[in-house]
């Protein structure tokens, strides 16, 4: 895919700045996603010149970094290549995990009742993945305030995916440094 291409599939010209990008992206994305009856097809192509233009340095403005917490960030208790549990109540670490999803990627689904943060993103190879993370009671543990957040990694286009403990240990990162 090259520039022209890319502005054409979202319906903007040249000059097109990361503003007009984005809310492209997000009119077409609302109409050729496929849980609103659209086309898999269409809707990988737009993410595609989406993530093209960002690549190719049309990026969104970037948001002034806010101050850190006035108390750190409670450690997570334990991690496995594909979860971690965290010494938070359920919904803050929801709230964080669709934050940290905006600054890894685009959040292509939330579904607040179940817990679940889907983030449309490009790796490093190329390659456009999909992260889910999902918030997960721990009934033994939830007097403490206590979660664990399950992630699951797809490629959406060809290609391989990046291993997901370099994902996960990306997404927990940005995790940490989200302010509610």
């Amino acid at each position: 895919m090259d520039r022209e291409r890319a502005l054409r599939t979202l319906g903007l010209e040249e000059g097109a700045q990361a503003d007009d990008v984005n809310r492209a992206y997000r009119a077409l994305i609302r109409q050729a996603h496929p849980d609103a009856g659209g086309s898999t097809a269409v809707a990988a192509r737009i993410t595609e010149a989406y993530h093209w233009l960002q690549r190719a340095g049309v990026e969104p403005p970037q948001v002034p970094t806010p101050p850190p917490p006035s108390q750190p960030d409670p450690p997570a208790t334990a991690k496995a290549d594909d979860s971690y549990a965290l010494r938070l109540p359920p919904g803050d670490i929801f709230a964080r995990l669709v934050e940290a999803g905006h600054q890894l990627g685009e959040v292509s689904y939330i579904d607040r009742d179940a817990g679940i943060v889907q983030v449309t993103f490009t790796a490093h190879n190329g390659v456009v993945c999909q992260l889910a993370a999902t918030v997960v009671s721990m009934p033994s543990r939830a007097s403490r305030g206590e979660a664990r957040v399950e992630f699951t990694l797809d490629p959406l286009a060809s290609g391989e995916a990046p291993p997901i403990d370099q994902v996960v240990d990306r997404f927990a990162r940005l995790f940490r440094r989200a302010i509610l």
